[in-house]
């Protein structure tokens, strides 16, 4: 009995302890973000590295936008994208509703260069393994044209692939 009590107890002091592998950041009055600090690479094919976020209670739900890119140390070429956005009313009738206020962004990465949307005239970077760089950027929109307004926030920190 004692044998099974403790075992009990230290599976979930276990289940407790945060995992070494993940991180978070806060985009003040925009979202909490957690994050993989490291990610295995698939050895083929294509995977998804979640972004668990929270937005902040007092973000509008219209006109403002928060983006996730992975991107090489040496520059701006993208690996990885997700959005999150509010309403944004420049579109008039063709506005989609805001995204959920908790969510997950996926950001999509394949171990071979490929078109993020049939629309792409580029191609996306084929992942591997080493350091890269996360942006992080939030900003509001202008509601009659969806340029961005006003400061724009970037935060970067790093990721792992192996």
């Amino acid at each position: 009995m004692k044998r099974t009590i403790f075992l009990f107890t230290l599976i979930l002091a276990l289940n407790m302890i945060p995992s070494a592998n993940a991180s978070q950041i806060v985009i003040d009055g925009y979202a909490t973000i957690d994050y993989p600090a490291t990610v295995k690479l698939k050895n083929s094919g294509c995977q998804n590295i979640p972004f668990n976020y929270v937005t902040d209670d007092d973000l509008p739900r219209e006109n403002s936008v928060f983006i996730v890119a992975i991107t090489p140390l040496e520059s701006k070429r993208v690996y990885g994208t997700a959005v999150w956005f509010s309403t944004q009313t420049y579109l008039g009738e063709r506005a989609q509703p805001p995204m959920a206020r908790i969510g997950v962004l996926k950001v999509k990465i394949c171990r071979k260069a490929f078109k993020y949307s049939s629309n792409s005239q580029n191609l996306t970077l084929a992942s591997r393994p080493g350091k890269f760089v996360l942006y992080f950027s939030a900003s509001m929109t202008d509601p009659v044209n969806g340029s961005l307004i006003g400061e724009k926030t970037e935060i970067k920190r790093f990721i792992k692939f192996y």
